[in-house]
């Protein structure tokens, strides 16, 4: 810390600014800025430091004050070439080392746009400063691990290569960039959009993606940009629900619990869709990285009212969202759960942006509405709610939801390492009715908890919208809490202290618009079940008589496993991006110079391609149907046939790229278990796995699994195994053609030659 404080005491040693000064209004909120960073208060943040820097330089203000700032941001990144986290920030001035290792991304976001457009108004030591930084940072992304399913950073990292690459004579990172930029439109052909409907992390998407459509110079990495943006807004105005001013549906990483407001709102306001408050300025960042779909791209989406969407977002078993928007109601449900800040099952009233939206959760912190913030990893403070087990159906505005939560678990106790209690909640605006079968309940907000009916449901109603609940096992508690957040909740309460035993939920909701008062009671008579919660041993079941038949949710709960989800609108498997049937998703992505090679290839397998190679032939690693770089064809004389498939790197370095791909065709002759083995050189433990995936009929038989083959420092076979415990991967085929790919974990892992072969009846070792 000695060193931090010298520097930060030079840099508030140097003297006024100089330059002419902006306006007086902008002057001011810099001022502001100025003396908020001048102090070192503990939770200055890095990302704060090049947010000032843009709006700084952009304005011509105090080139002197911009140096000390960036200097400050000197003081904050890691330059200690040995460590992990070499090249990245600390997120706040008071951390002792870089802990949120996506510092590096936000703060080069704006640190090269300060590089690429105003560095002409820094003074010669602030021009110094940046490119230091800029320089200690490149390897800091570079060791950035970032997949594809982390939908935000991946995309500011694959923009920050192509501008750093590009504006800071690094034409390699710029490759690197825009290879990222087609693997992620790859990948989320295949699984969707895994930060699905997150109303912060699409405007961190969408800022991404159109600093790249804007400012990249190579005009392919603009082009695909502009494709992923326009995939984003499709998928906004499909789950827009107009009569409340936001995104409505199931959401992944929502830091709002009542209102699914965020980030996003930002971009809405400047295209219309949001009022903006009186004096609001959408600041110099956002003018930079603006690009607004075009009105025939969102309009005809939006018209289509009432509208069924129906969206992937991983290739996990139930990794779907089902959203029904109507004129004034809207309801949405996960199959599966994302993590300790989404919402797999939502209502709302369309009441406007302001009024809170039904929501379900389980909870250990005794915090429904989340907001009682604490300390998590990197140091930043959230409001968690637990993870559960989440199985689920939805057709039409119905949904059966199953959730089950085990204190035991992993996943529990990395999110309520301290748990207090064990809630379900179901959250509601306390604007509305609610109804039991029999008598509308007292609208009193210092009422005492109502226990409510078990073996009965409850009715919500707000003007011509209504919804029923059920909720199994009862009975649960009406709790108005005062009504201080403008909601209540339905709470069942699973244990009142720190819990020991797994607690199961089962909620039933159905939604209806239109109704007047005799269509409201029709609605409560018609929502009468049957509706049952049974378990034998680990499985445990829902069922309910839906308005289109019976749907039903099953689940092991030891395996953490869905075993059912019946009763969804038929034809909707696979579906990426649907509205009412019509998957635009995959078809604003399918002429994608990559996807559509890659489209060919399963095509060739699906026609049965008679060139391909046979189950038990040992197959080149060089002679893949498709290779996506960074994957490179090596060559070496004692490889088989003298060549190899890697991705370069030094023995013992650390780096990966997840971009790498490799795919062959393989003929499968008889229904069977098949395992693989590959002849490799592995050389360190820094060099030893890859990823392996097997596919056959468009699905997954072996989803994507880490394989760590060992130390091999010269060729040699290895029977693929997975997890700590080596266990070989097996596959059960059919007959006719898989699809079996090697992916790059660890650079530096060669290739050379594979086998798939049919394991005999003792379950031996795959031949060599």
């Amino acid at each position: 810390m000695g060193i931090i404080l010298h520097l930060a005491a030079i840099c508030l040693a140097a003297g006024p600014a100089s330059q002419p000064r902006p306006d007086a209004e902008t002057l001011r909120r810099l001022d502001r800025q100025w003396r908020g960073i001048s102090e070192m208060r503990p939770n200055m943040s890095s990302r704060s430091l090049f947010d000032f820097a843009l709006d700084a330089a952009a304005a011509g203000y105090a080139p002197e004050r911009i140096t000390r700032a960036l200097s400050f941001a000197e003081c904050m990144q890691d330059r200690v070439r040995e460590s992990r986290t070499f090249g990245n920030f600390r997120w706040y001035w008071h951390a002792e080392r870089p802990e949120d290792l996506n510092a590096v991304e936000f703060c080069m976001q704006k640190g090269i746009l300060v590089w690429m457009l105003h560095r002409g108004r820094l003074d010669d030591e602030g021009r110094e400063v940046l490119q230091r930084l800029i320089d200690f940072s490149v390897e800091g992304i570079r060791r950035h691990g970032v997949r594809e399913s982390y939908t935000n950073i991946y995309l500011m990292k694959a923009g920050n290569c192509i501008a750093i690459g590009e504006n800071a004579a690094r034409p390699e990172l710029a490759a690197e960039g825009r290879q990222m930029l087609r693997q992620w439109l790859l990948y989320t052909w295949e699984n969707g959009i895994h930060e699905y409907g997150s109303p912060t992390y699409y405007g961190v998407d969408l800022e991404s993606l159109g600093l790249i459509a804007r400012h990249a110079k190579d005009p392919t990495a603009r082009r695909d940009a502009e494709v992923a943006l326009r995939l984003f807004w499709k998928d906004i105005a499909a789950n827009w629900f107009a009569p409340s001013q936001r995104l409505g549906g199931a959401h992944s990483r929502d830091y709002d619990y009542l209102t699914g407001h965020g980030h996003l709102d930002r971009l809405l306001r400047a295209i219309g869709w949001l009022a903006a408050p009186k004096g609001y300025e959408a600041g110099v960042f956002h003018s930079l990285c603006r690009w607004d779909p075009p009105k025939d791209l969102t309009a005809p989406i939006a018209a289509a009212v009432p509208r069924t969407v129906i969206q992937r977002w991983g290739d996990g078993g139930g990794q779907t969202a089902t959203h029904y928007v109507g004129r004034r109601l809207s309801i949405g449900s996960a199959g599966a759960n994302y993590g300790p800040m989404d919402k797999v099952l939502t209502m709302d009233f369309g009441g406007g942006g302001d009024m809170p939206v039904v929501n379900f959760l389980m909870d250990a912190r005794g915090d429904p509405y989340g907001k009682s913030k604490e300390l998590t990893g990197g140091g930043h403070s959230k409001a968690f709610h637990l993870t559960p087990l989440v199985v689920s159906v939805q057709r039409g505005p119905e949904v059966l939801l199953l959730a089950s939560a085990d204190p035991n678990s992993r996943e529990f106790q990395r999110f309520a390492p301290k748990p207090t209690c064990l809630l379900s909640h179901v959250v509601l605006p306390a604007r509305a009715e609610v109804w039991l079968p029999g008598r509308r309940v007292e609208a009193d907000p210092n009422a005492p908890p109502l226990a409510l009916p078990d073996g009965g449901p409850v009715f919500l109603r707000l003007g011509s919208v209504a919804v029923g609940l059920w909720i199994r096992p009862g009975p649960a508690r009406l709790v108005r809490d005062g009504e201080k957040y403008g909601a209540m909740r339905l709470t069942l309460t699973h244990e009142d202290a720190p819990p020991t035993r797994p607690a199961t939920v089962a909620v039933w909701a159905r939604a209806a618009e239109g109704l007047d008062d005799a269509g409201f009671a029709a609605f409560r008579e018609d929502f009468r079940g049957p509706f049952e919660l049974a378990s034998s041993g680990d499985r445990v079941e829902a069922a309910a008589l839906g308005l289109r038949g019976r749907l039903r949710v099953a689940a092991d709960l030891a395996a953490r496993k869905r075993l059912a989800a019946e009763g969804a609108e038929p034809g909707t498997e696979g579906l990426l991006l649907a509205v009412n049937g019509r998957d635009l998703g995959r078809e604003l992505l399918g002429p994608v110079d990559v996807i559509a090679r890659y489209r060919r290839l399963l095509a060739a397998a699906t026609a049965g391609a008679k060139d391909a190679p046979e189950a038990g032939d040992t197959i080149e690693a060089e002679a893949a149907a498709m290779i996506v770089p960074p994957f490179h064809v090596g060559a070496d004389p004692a490889a088989s046939g003298g060549k190899f498939v890697w991705v370069p790197g030094e023995p013992g370095g650390k780096g990966s790229s997840n971009l790498a791909r490799a795919v062959w065709l393989v003929h499968v002759p008889a229904a069977g278990s098949y395992r693989l083995a590959a002849r490799v050189r592995t050389p360190t433990p820094d060099d030893d796995s890859f990823f392996v995936r097997i596919r056959q009929d468009g699905r997954d038989v072996l989803v994507r699994t880490d394989w760590h083959t060992g130390r091999h420092t010269a060729w040699e076979w290895a029977d693929a195994t997975a997890g700590s415990k080596q266990q070989p991967i097996a596959a059960a085929l059919r007959p006719g053609l898989a699809v079996i790919e090697f992916s790059c974990r660890e650079d530096g892992a060669a290739l050379d030659a594979f086998r798939l072969v049919r394991t005999d009846t003792n379950g031996a070792p795959a031949p060599k």
